[in-house]
């Protein structure tokens, strides 16, 4: 199973961290790890390369996390996206994704 943590300050989304694979089917041919994995890249590169916000990153074989680290107003269309898409790929598949919002300390 996949879980993704949004992490919220207040009323802002702060960041993500996403753990595991989704099992669904083989590594290399898992067409939901494979959706997680572009949604949620596709989120680090608007925040870090097209906003331009200081993060804490990190990428590992079945492991993404990213805390946005200034401005994190500026980042929330993009993490609000981020979670809806998510959520919908979640639909019908919810034995293999887990979608938390958590409040971070």
């Amino acid at each position: 199973m996949t879980t993704i943590k949004f992490y919220k300050d207040k009323e802002n989304f702060t960041g993500f961290e996403c753990i595991g694979h989704t099992e669904y089917a083989e590594r290399g041919i898992d067409i939901l790890c494979s959706a997680i994995s572009s949604l949620t890249q596709s989120a680090c590169l608007g925040v870090m390369k097209v906003l331009n916000l200081k993060c804490d990153y990190k990428k590992e074989d079945g492991f993404l996390k990213l805390i946005v680290l200034e401005n994190i107003e500026k980042a929330q269309v993009l993490l609000k996206t981020l979670k809806l898409s998510l959520e919908d790929v979640k639909i019908g598949n919810e034995k293999y994704i887990q979608i938390k919002t958590v409040k971070r300390s």
